[in-house]
């Protein structure tokens, strides 16, 4: 299992940042590589929420796991080429006026032990292509604006508060 952790400090009080990130249908304002997002069967919270995720040339299935409201969720991912299937664990920590989030990622790469030389490449692949990911995160809470641009345009995401 290859498990990958992201942080950053949002300039806003926890219940800001909550509402942004638990508007999960909004996911495609602060990730660029998706496209659209929806929530099937008309929930859109809590445990047993299944998101979809169009990217440009797939569709991931998300199922949230866990939900503590104001505070943190967890989902499970599968559909993406070459993964099993990802868990994502978000979790939001006040400090003082502004909030730390958190992001620790579980990736299983298909085929058992025949996949994990993959992990590596997977690895690389995701922080060569993902760098100062949560940038974006950070802009559309401070501004209340989706980034356009690419994340490495942004400033880089201070990991502590």
């Amino acid at each position: 299992m290859l498990v990958m952790k992201s942080a950053v400090c949002i300039e806003a009080p926890p219940r800001q940042v909550w509402d942004y990130l638990s508007a999960i249908e909004s996911i495609n304002l602060w990730v660029p590589a998706i496209k659209q997002a929806w929530c099937e069967n008309g929930q859109k919270r809590g445990v047993g929420t299944v998101r979809v995720c169009k990217l440009e040339k797939f569709e991931v299935r998300e199922e949230f796991l866990e939900w503590d409201e104001g505070k943190s969720f967890k989902y499970v991912a599968r559909g993406a080429p070459m993964i099993e299937s990802a868990s994502n664990r978000w979790d939001l920590e006040p400090e003082g006026d502004k909030t730390m989030v958190t992001s620790r990622a579980e990736i299983i790469v298909k085929g058992g032990i025949f996949g994990r030389p993959l992990e590596p490449l997977i690895y690389l692949a995701t922080r060569a292509g993902f760098p100062n990911a949560l940038a974006p995160l950070k802009y559309y809470i401070e501004t209340g604006k989706p980034f356009t641009g690419s994340a490495k345009d942004l400033p880089l995401a201070p990991v502590f508060c």
